[in-house]
C-alpha cells in the first residue's frame, strides 16, 4: 500500500507495478488490473488455458487463480486497489450483502462485477482493440506517475478519476460477455458515469445529453426515476459529496477543493456548499475532520 508522503500521511490502499512480476499474484486483499501490451503469453486462468500475442487486460480478485507458463519478452503493468478507494461505502461486508439503496453506491458496486462475475465466456480477461489499448495504456501511465510523484494534494482524486474511466471503458466489453439483458447499460447509466468521472469540468445538461445520444427531457425523466433528482441536481449533489470527502480526508485549500469539484470561484463554492450542507466548508472540516 502507498503512503501519502507529502500531504495527509495516510495510507492509501492502492499499489502500482510498472513491470508486473506475477509474484504473489493476484493480490489477496485487493482488486488487480493488469494491462499486457506485449509478449507471447501462455497461462491458465481459473482452469482455462490462454495462448495469445494480442494485447489484453486482466481484471482479477483474490479468489482468481492464475498460473503463468510462459510470457516471452513481455510488457505488463498492474494497478491494485480496494473498492473503498472508489467509494468508501464499498466495504467487504457491504460488498457481500449488496443491499445498497443509494444509486451512486449501487452503480459503483456494479462496476466491481468486472472483477467478481465469471461465466464460461469470461474469466477475468478482456481482449483490447488498438484504440482501447492506447487509451487505457495512457491512463495507466498517468496513474503510475501520480503514485510515484504525488504531484499535489489532488493526486488521489486524479487516480480515482482515471481508474473510473478505465472501468467504464471495460464495462461495455464485459457486459457483452454475459447474455443477460438486465446487465446492459441504459442512457442514464452512461450519464451518471460521465458525471462521476468528469464532475470537475463545466458540465451542462446539453453536453451530457449529447454524450448519451438522448434528448434532455428524456434523460432528465430517467434521472428523476432513478435518483429522485434532475440530472443537474444530481451533478451538484455529487460535487458536494466529493467536496465533503476532500474536506474530511485531505489538507487541500478551499480554492483547490473548489476547482477540483467544478467551481471556478471559491466564493461561489462556499455559498453553494453552505446552502447544501448548513455549514460553511471551514465549519464542516472542523466538525468532521478525521
Amino acid at each position: 500500500m502507498i503512503k501519502d508522503r507529502r500531504y495527509t500521511g495516510n495510507i492509501i490502499y492502492i499499489d502500482y507495478y510498472a513491470k508486473e512480476s506475477f509474484q504473489d499474484y493476484p493480490a489477496r486483499d485487493s482488486l488487480t488490473i493488469t494491462l499486457a501490451t506485449d509478449g507471447e503469453w501462455d497461462f491458465i486462468l481459473n482452469r482455462r488455458e490462454y495462448k495469445t500475442k494480442e494485447p489484453f487486460i486482466l481484471c482479477l480478485s483474490g479468489s482468481d487463480q492464475i498460473m503463468i507458463n510462459s510470457t516471452g519478452n513481455y510488457a505488463a503493468k498492474s494497478f491494485c486497489f480496494r473498492p473503498v478507494f472508489i467509494n468508501r461505502r464499498l466495504t467487504p461486508d457491504a460488498m457481500i450483502s449488496n443491499t445498497f439503496e443509494n444509486t451512486e453506491d449501487m452503480h459503483d458496486r456494479n462496476l466491481m462485477d468486472i472483477f467478481m462475475k465469471r461465466n464460461e465466456y469470461y474469466q477475468g480477461l478482456l481482449k483490447l482493440d488498438t484504440p482501447s489499448l492506447m487509451q487505457i495504456n495512457s491512463w495507466m501511465s498517468v496513474i503510475g506517475s501520480e503514485c510515484l510523484s504525488q504531484s499535489d494534494g489532488r493526486w488521489t482524486c486524479r487516480i480515482r478519476r482515471y481508474l473510473l474511466q478505465i472501468l467504464y471503458l471495460l464495462e461495455d466489453e464485459f457486459l457483452l460477455c454475459f447474455d443477460n439483458k438486465s446487465l446492459q447499460k441504459r442512457p442514464i447509466d452512461y450519464a451518471l458515469e460521465y458525471i462521476h468521472s468528469n464532475y470537475h469540468l463545466g458540465l451542462t445538461l446539453e453536453g451530457i445529453s449529447r454524450y448519451t445520444g438522448t434528448n434532455r427531457t428524456t434523460l432528465n425523466n430517467m434521472c428523476r426515476k432513478e435518483t429522485g433528482m434532475t440530472l443537474i441536481q444530481y451533478l451538484n449533489d455529487y460535487r458536494m459529496k466529493m467536496a465533503k470527502e476532500a474536506l474530511r480526508h485531505t489538507n487541500l485549500k478551499l480554492s483547490e477543493i473548489s476547482l477540483c469539484c467544478g467551481y471556478n470561484y471559491e466564493s461561489y463554492f462556499v455559498k453553494k456548499f453552505t446552502e447544501a450542507c448548513g455549514l460553511s466548508p471551514g465549519e464542516y472540516r472542523k466538525k468532521y475532520r478525521k
